[in-house]
This record gives C-alpha cells, structure tokens and sequence, in this order.
C-alpha cells in the first residue's frame, strides 16, 4: 500500500500482518482525495485508523495536522513507523498517534482543536454501533460540528440505511468508489432554519 499523491507520493505503507485491518483500497482512497480538492493547512482525526493510510496521505497532501486513533497496540506501532517514513519525505505535518478507543472523546479531543475532516473506518462488525454511540455523544457533537465526516460504509448489502440519519445531519450523501462506499457529512447544529 503506497501514499497516493503530495510529498511522501510513493512511500510504502507498512500494514499489520493480520487480517484485522482492512486498507482501504488505493482506487477508492485516490478518488475520495482528489474529490475533496486542497487540503493544505487543514486538521485531520482519523479515527479507526489501522495503518494510518487515510491520515497519512491527507499529511502527504498538505495538511497542518493529524491525529490518528487505534485501539490495537501492533497497529499502533505500524502507524509509528509509517510516521517515520513520511517525515524522512520532509512531510511538515504534524502528526500523532493515540493508543485508545474512539469512544474515548474527551482525550481525543483535547489533542485536537479545529478539526477540518474526521475519517472513521471502523472494524465492520462495529461500524454502526460506534456511530450511533458517537453521534449520540456530546463531546463528539461539540467538537466535530464544524468538520466535514468521511466514515466508510460496511459492504455488506443494506448496511448503507443504517448511516444515513437526517436527523444528526445538515447535509449527507453516499459516495461510491469502486466497491467502496462513503458517508460524507455535516453534524446538524440542532437549529431550525
């Protein structure tokens, strides 16, 4: 798995030997970038982050920062060593790891203010639960109002109807790449227009 594009274009990602992370695929992670235009400057959260593939390539591209959040210590360490392996690219971003739970929203959010775009591509199995219980959250709600929500729809059949929430969201939309599919929203600020 290489970084798509910016300055570290080409460095191959290392992944954990396992089957427990699921990278997204290089033709989707490339579509989904380039439709997002210029992220110089911006700050990221990639949370569920694996090997740090999503959070790395927008610190390839430009952005300010990055905080990239897993559970799995092995997968913690891989997403260090890729750190190593963009900074010797002259990548400027800052760019952190933090061992834990995405649920752990007060700590993840006191290591990061102004967050431009949050990625979530949790384990399958629990994408829909982390999302209601995020969404249902008010320090995630507080702090991810002004973001932009890129999180990965499980692939298997119908499991799109259960990420689609007009009532949590100003805006969404299911964007398909490949065999990928998207969310991509706006958190509602709760005020009738």
């Amino acid at each position: 798995m290489q970084i798509i594009a910016g300055k570290a274009r080409g460095v191959e990602l290392e992944t954990a030997p396992t089957l427990e992370v699921r990278p997204t695929l290089a033709r989707a992670r490339k579509a989904l970038f380039d439709s997002m235009g210029d992220w110089s400057g911006g700050v990221v959260l990639d949370l569920c982050a694996g090997s740090g593939a999503l959070g790395l390539e927008a610190a390839s591209r430009g952005c300010a920062e990055v905080l990239m959040v897993e559970n799995n210590p092995r997968h913690v360490e891989v997403i260090k060593r890729n750190i190593v392996k963009l900074e010797k690219c002259s990548v400027e971003t800052k760019m952190n790891v933090y061992h834990g739970s995405i649920l752990d929203t007060k700590k993840i959010f006191s290591m990061l203010n102004d967050i431009d775009v949050i990625f979530a591509d949790p384990p399958y199995e629990n994408s829909a639960e982390f999302f209601e219980t995020l969404l249902n959250d008010e320090t995630f709600i507080e702090n991810a109002a002004a973001a932009i929500i890129i999180w990965e729809i499980p692939d298997t059949p119908g499991s799109a109807g259960k990420f689609m929430k007009r009532e949590y969201f100003d805006e969404f939309t299911i964007r398909k790449f490949g065999p990928t599919m998207f969310l991509i929203a706006r958190i509602s600020d709760g005020e009738e227009d």
